[in-house]
C-alpha cells in the first residue's frame, strides 16, 4: 500500500487564504443539526432501489498515524505562523496541534450511509465533474442524479468542517459499475495559505492522497476505510466533542436531530436511522420517539396517517396534505410542516413557507399539518429552485432570473390559496357558527334579485361564502352579495340635458347613483371574487382572473349604514398575497402585482364586522 501523504498545492499566484472559509462560516451556528440535515440529504439524495436508506452515526477512535498525523502537525506549525493567519485562527490551530501532541487517539465521527448508489467517480456528460470529484474536490459544485434531488448549491460538504477540530474530513466510497466494486479513499484539509519547509507558498485546501493529489483506489484504500458495499462514508476527524458531546447518551441526542429534521422520510419508510446500537424505522418510530416535544410526537402521528388530499401542481409536482383537527378547545395547537421529495422537512414556520398563508383566526381549532410537495424526477421543481442553501426556508430571492421568479411567485400562491382553502375547510370555524354569524349580518347585506335581467352579471359583485339564500332577508330572491366598486374620476360641475346640477362624483340629477336618466350609475368593477369572514375582525377577499384591476386599485374598506351614510372602517393591517400592504388614514395603496388566477386580499380591521354592511372602494380613477 503507497504511503499516504498530505499535499497541499503550489500557490503560484501567492493568493491569499485566511482562517475564515465561507463555505464552513455557512454551518458554524447550530453546527451538529447542520451536519446531521446536510448529511441525511445527501444519503437520501443517493437512495438506490426501494430499500430505505440507512445512515448509521458511530465514535470511534482513529489511531494517528492512519492519516499521517506527524505530516499533518508539521503543516499546522507551518498555518500558525503564516501571516495570512489571524488571532482566531492561530488559537484554533494550537489546540488542533496539543490535540495531535498528547492523544493516543483521536476522536472521530463516523457517518456512513448504505442502500445507496456511493459517490461514483465516473465521467459525466459534458465534461462535468463526477459525484466523487464534486464531493471532495468541488465548490458550490453538486452532481445529483434528478433535479428533485435537495442539494442544489453544493454548500452542504462543508458542515462536516464546522465540527472538527483538525478541518479534516476523510472520505471513502464504493459503488458499483459493470457488475463490480469499486472504491475510492481521500482525505482532506482546510488550513490557511501558507510557506512550506522549503520557502514555497502553498494553499490553504491539501490532501492525503497519492503524490499527484489523486485518491486511492481499490486495494490500495487502508482496510480500516474499505466500504464492503456500496455507499460513502466520511470521517469527521478531531470530532469537536464540546462539553456536552460524546458523553453516554449522545446517540439519542443524534437521532432526536435527525428525526426533528426527517420524521417523514422515517415513518414513510424512506429511511432508517443508526447511532451505535439504536436504531429507529418506521416501525419503533413512535416508541422511540416518546420524550420527543409535543409539536414533533404531533407530526410523527400525523405523517403516519394517509393523506386527506393530494392535488398536482405545475411547476410544484404533487402535493399531499396530511392533517388531524383537535375538537378539544384546550388542545389548539397550529402546526404546519412544509415536507419536500424524500422526506426532508424544510421548515415548520409558515412566514418562511413562500406560499402566504396568513395568519389563523383564533376561532379556528387546532390542527397539526404535513404539506408534502413530490416533484416529478424528471422535471425542475419551484420549491428546489426557492429553496435556502441549508434547506430550511424558501425565498423568490434565490431565483435569479426575473422570469422564472414571477412564475415560482405565481405557482407558490396558488398552492398557499389550496393549502389554506384544505386547512380552512377542515379546522376553519364550525359551519353552525358561520351560519349564526353570516344570519346576523344578513338584514344589513345588499340583496340582488339574480333572476331579473342583468342582475346576474352586474359589474363588481362579490358572493359571500357559506349563506345560504334562505338566511336572505323577507322579500329578497337570489344569493346575498356584497358589492365592490371603484369610485369614478371626480370631475367639474356641469349642467346636462335631463338633470340640473351634478354633483362632483359624476352623477347627476335624480339622486345618488343616477345618471338622470333614471338608470343606475354603472361603476366599472375591481373585480369579481368571494368574501369570507375569518374571524370577528377579518376578512379573506379572493378575487378571480383579477388581471391589473385589483393590483393598480387604491382600497379603501367602508360600512354602509341604513341611511345609505358610508363610513371608513379602520384598517389594523392588510396583507395582498401575503405581502404587506401599506395602509394610511384606512386607505390600503400600493397593492402588488401577482401573478396568477386569484388574488389574495386579507383585511384585518380594528372594530368588528358582525352586524355591519361593508364595501370595498376604489379610488384609483377611471
Amino acid at each position: 500500500m503507497p504511503t499516504l501523504e498530505w499535499q497541499f498545492p503550489p500557490n503560484v499566484a501567492d493568493e491569499v487564504e485566511g482562517h475564515n472559509d465561507a463555505g464552513i462560516s455557512h454551518f458554524t451556528d447550530n453546527r451538529e443539526v447542520n451536519l446531521i440535515r446536510e448529511s441525511i440529504q445527501n444519503s437520501l439524495d443517493a437512495r438506490a432501489g426501494e430499500l430505505p436508506v440507512d445512515v448509521a452515526f458511530s465514535l470511534v477512535d482513529l489511531p494517528p498515524n492512519t492519516f499521517n498525523a506527524r505530516q499533518l502537525r508539521e503543516i499546522l506549525v507551518r498555518a500558525i505562523q503564516s501571516s495570512h493567519n489571524d488571532e482566531t485562527g492561530r488559537a484554533e490551530f494550537n489546540k488542533a496541534k496539543s490535540l495531535l501532541d498528547y492523544s493516543q487517539v483521536i476522536k472521530t465521527l463516523c457517518i456512513a450511509d448504505s442502500n445507496t448508489t456511493g459517490a461514483d467517480d465516473l465521467p459525466r456528460p459534458g465534461g462535468a465533474p463526477s459525484k466523487w470529484v464534486a464531493l471532495t474536490k468541488g465548490s458550490g459544485a453538486p452532481v445529483k442524479d434528478t433535479k428533485d434531488a435537495a442539494g442544489s448549491f453544493g454548500l452542504g460538504k462543508h458542515s462536516a468542517f464546522a465540527v472538527t477540530n483538525l478541518r479534516t474530513v476523510l472520505y471513502s466510497t464504493t459503488w458499483i459499475s459493470q457488475d463490480r466494486l469499486h472504491s475510492r479513499f481521500i482525505g482532506k484539509s482546510i488550513l490557511v495559505s501558507h510557506y512550506d519547509a522549503e520557502g514555497e507558498p502553498r494553499r490553504r485546501t491539501g490532501y492525503l492522497s497519492h503524490e499527484d493529489y489523486q485518491p486511492l483506489a481499490g486495494s490500495d484504500v487502508p482496510v480500516r476505510f474499505q466500504q464492503r458495499h456500496p455507499g460513502t462514508a466520511l470521517f469527521i476527524v478531531g470530532y469537536d466533542l464540546g462539553p456536552d458531546r460524546g458523553t453516554p447518551g449522545w446517540e439519542s441526542d443524534v437521532i432526536s436531530t435527525a428525526i426533528d429534521h426527517y420524521f417523514h422520510a422515517v415513518t414513510r419508510g424512506n429511511l432508517v436511522i443508526k447511532a451505535n446500537n439504536k436504531a429507529v424505522n418506521a416501525d419503533n418510530i413512535a416508541e422511540m420517539y416518546q420524550g420527543a416535544s409535543s409539536r414533533t410526537r404531533n407530526f410523527i402521528r400525523v405523517s403516519q396517517m394517509s393523506p386527506a388530499v393530494r392535488r398536482s401542481f405545475d411547476g410544484i409536482g404533487t402535493v399531499s396534505l396530511y392533517i388531524q383537527v383537535y375538537d378539544d378547545p384546550k388542545n389548539k395547537p397550529r402546526e404546519i410542516a412544509l415536507v419536500r421529495d424524500s422526506g426532508m422537512m424544510i421548515t415548520a414556520q409558515r412566514n418562511q413557507m413562500g406560499m402566504n398563508l396568513g395568519s389563523i383566526p383564533s376561532g379556528w381549532r387546532g390542527f397539526t399539518a404535513i404539506v408534502e410537495c413530490i416533484s416529478a424526477s424528471d422535471e425542475s421543481s419551484y420549491i428546489r429552485d426557492t429553496e435556502s442553501p441549508k434547506h430550511d426556508r424558501l425565498s423568490l430571492d434565490f431565483i435569479a432570473d426575473p422570469s422564472r421568479r414571477r412564475q415560482a411567485r405565481a405557482a407558490l400562491q396558488e398552492l398557499g390559496i389550496w393549502v389554506r382553502q384544505q386547512l380552512e375547510e377542515r379546522a376553519g370555524l364550525p359551519q353552525e357558527q358561520i351560519d349564526d354569524e353570516l344570519k346576523e349580518m344578513a338584514p344589513y347585506l345588499s340583496v340582488v334579485d339574480a333572476s331579473k335581467p342583468g342582475n346576474a352579471n352586474i359589474p363588481g359583485t362579490v358572493h359571500i361564502s357559506g349563506l345560504r339564500q334562505s338566511d336572505a332577508p323577507s322579500g329578497g330572491a337570489g344569493p346575498l352579495q356584497g358589492i365592490f366598486r371603484r369610485e369614478p374620476r371626480k370631475r367639474k360641475k356641469t349642467d346636462r340635458k335631463g338633470g340640473a346640477g351634478g354633483d362632483e362624483s359624476g352623477t347627476s340629477g335624480g339622486g345618488p347613483g343616477n345618471t338622470g336618466t333614471g338608470r343606475p350609475a354603472r361603476r366599472p368593477p375591481v373585480g369579481r371574487g368571494r368574501v369570507r369572514p375569518t374571524g370577528t375582525h377579518s376578512l379573506r377577499i379572493t378575487f378571480d382572473n383579477p388581471g391589473q384591476d385589483v393590483a393598480g386599485a387604491t382600497l379603501q374598506l367602508v360600512a354602509v349604514g341604513e341611511d345609505g351614510a358610508i363610513v371608513p372602517m379602520g384598517i389594523r393591517e392588510a396583507k395582498a398575497g401575503g405581502e404587506s400592504v401599506a395602509v394610511q388614514r384606512d386607505i390600503m395603496s400600493q397593492l402588488p402585482v401577482l401573478n396568477g388566477e386569484r388574488y389574495l386580499l386579507e383585511i384585518r380591521t380594528t372594530e368588528p364586522i358582525t352586524g355591519k354592511t361593508f364595501r370595498l372602494d376604489s379610488n384609483r380613477p377611471d
